[in-house]
This record gives C-alpha cells, sequence and structure tokens, in this order.
C-alpha cells in the first residue's frame, strides 16, 4: 500500500492549492475505485481505514475530515 507523504509544516495552502490537492486526490481514488471495483460498503471500509493513518501521517483532523467527507461524497456521485 501507498505511503501518505508527510504535511508541510512551514506554510498554510492556499485555496487553489487545497482544491488542486483534493482533486488529485478523488482521480486518483477513481482509479483505485474501477481497478478494484468497490461497491459502496468497499468505499466504506477504504475511508474507515484510511482515517487513522492519515492522523498517524501528521495531518491535523480538520484537514482529515475534510479528504474523507470529498471521498464520500465522491462515492456517491461517481
Amino acid at each position: 500500500m501507498a505511503v501518505i507523504p508527510k504535511p508541510k509544516k512551514n506554510k498554510a495552502p492556499s485555496k487553489a492549492e487545497w482544491a488542486l490537492a483534493l482533486e488529485k486526490f478523488n482521480a486518483q481514488a477513481r482509479e483505485v475505485r474501477t481497478k478494484y471495483r468497490l461497491g459502496l460498503l468497499g468505499r466504506a471500509m477504504v475511508a474507515y481505514r484510511l482515517q487513522p493513518r492519515l492522523l498517524a501521517a501528521g495531518y491535523g483532523p480538520d484537514v482529515v475530515r475534510q479528504i474523507l467527507f470529498s471521498m464520500v461524497l465522491h462515492a456517491f456521485v461517481g
């Protein structure tokens, strides 16, 4: 499984950088979803297992919550 990179502590990302990073994350999540043909329960399990890994990597709870909300939203949309 891929290693989660440590967050950068030197500056807060701009809204454009944040939107670009979420778009990239969602594109990669879509690829995994189609490659492994994950259904709704499979997607939920991925989100559930991703949360503690992101927290352990040093990401803040607000960032983790936003990433997982985006992931769940995209799971329902497509």
